[in-house]
């Protein structure tokens, strides 16, 4: 597709689609199919351009065309440098981003990750594909271009709109998998306001590169053993995200293998998540296995985000710190001490960590 002409005196809202059910289409046996998409993508922006305000301008950019479960790091990567790329153009105003429900909690905290920009960046999908008489996306995707278009929304990062909810990125997931409001922000009860500065949204110093830095979630139901875990370890994982239970509280076995990987491979970052839907993973409990036994062995908490969220962090923050400590990754010392990528990503948790 090619960019409309832009213009100085009116907002330029420029959608970058990605493909998703809001341009998907129904197969006669009744299967939803994402992807090529052209010709939804085109009815889609009509009807959108013959319900704006006149003063809006917007215009299209296709940077993917799939279902988003089958995205991963690469397209993490390929997103945020397209929106960068949107937003060196001084006459852009703000950004849509059209994306699937899948795996949209973990574009849209990659995004906010990189953006420093004070213009809005809205993220947007839908439940029901394009053809269905009650689809959802014409209405989001309006909503989600308005709330580009207006300058309040300035300085508040990656937003998702959604079934009439907006919300900020960090926190957000998918909480149903069918009703039109498919995202809820875990987040703590006292408002956002009074949080310190430092903690609300910071952004990283450096571009991420998810691609080149492997990090798995690994599930650790009642009873696990540490055989997944270790799996992925061999397998080249940089981090690992385990999804335990209560306040982020470990199986023993598993618990017993994170403390010899912690005497073995400094080099190897962890956090601890829950299973939990709702509130903070913390280091709480004490004994073999709870949280606080846990971060005596280095293990971080993701505190409200979830293993999703979480995972993208861990990524982003091994690749900058493996870009600061020169390419290859850690540099051999490892510990809480030591001058390593994982040492770094330690000490930098607790920042870049929503409500640490």
């Amino acid at each position: 597709m090619t960019n409309a002409e832009t213009s100085t005196d009116t907002p330029h809202i420029v959608i970058c689609t990605t493909g998703g059910t809001i341009t998907a289409s129904t197969t006669p046996e009744g299967a939803v199919l994402a992807g090529d998409s052209d010709p939804a993508t085109h009815a889609m922006l009509d009807g959108l351009r013959a319900v704006l305000p006149e003063e809006i301008r917007v215009s299209a950019r296709t940077v993917l065309d799939a279902d988003s479960s089958t995205f991963g790091p690469a397209e993490w990567d390929l997103l945020v440098d397209a929106v960068a790329d949107v937003l060196s153009d001084p006459g852009v105003s703000g950004v849509v981003v059209t994306h699937g429900t899948d795996t949209l909690e973990e574009t849209a905290i990659a995004l906010d990750l990189h953006h420093d920009d004070p213009r809005p960046v809205a993220i947007t999908g839908a439940q029901l594909p394009a053809d269905h008489p009650e689809a959802d996306g014409p209405a989001n995707l309006l909503d989600a271009v308005l709330l580009a278009a207006d300058p309040v929304s300035g300085g508040l990062g990656v937003l998702v709109v959604l079934g009439r909810a907006i919300l900020q990125a960090r926190g957000v997931r998918k909480w149903h998998t069918t009703d039109p409001v498919a995202f809820a922000r875990n987040s703590p009860e006292h408002p956002v306001e009074d949080l310190p500065p430092e903690l609300e949204r910071p952004t990283l110093p450096a571009r991420a590169r998810f691609a080149d830095t492997r990090v798995d979630v690994v599930a650790c139901p009642p009873g696990a053993d540490a055989v997944a875990l270790l799996a992925c370890v061999e397998a080249g994982a940089r981090g690992l995200v385990l999804e335990g239970s209560g306040s982020g509280n470990l199986p023993p076995l598993v618990a017993d293998a994170v403390a010899r990987l912690a005497d073995d491979r400094p080099d190897l970052v962890v956090v601890a998540s829950t299973r939990v839907p709702r509130g903070e993973a913390s280091s709480t409990y004490g004994g073999r296995g709870g949280g606080a036994e846990l971060a005596t062995r280095g293990v971080l908490s993701c505190g409200y985000l979830r293993s999703g969220q979480a995972r993208v962090l861990l990524a982003a923050l091994l690749s900058t710190a493996d870009a600061a400590n020169g390419a290859g990754g850690d540099n051999g010392d490892g510990g809480d001490g030591g001058d390593g990528a994982a040492a770094e990503v330690r000490r930098r948790w607790a920042r870049y960590h929503l409500y640490s």
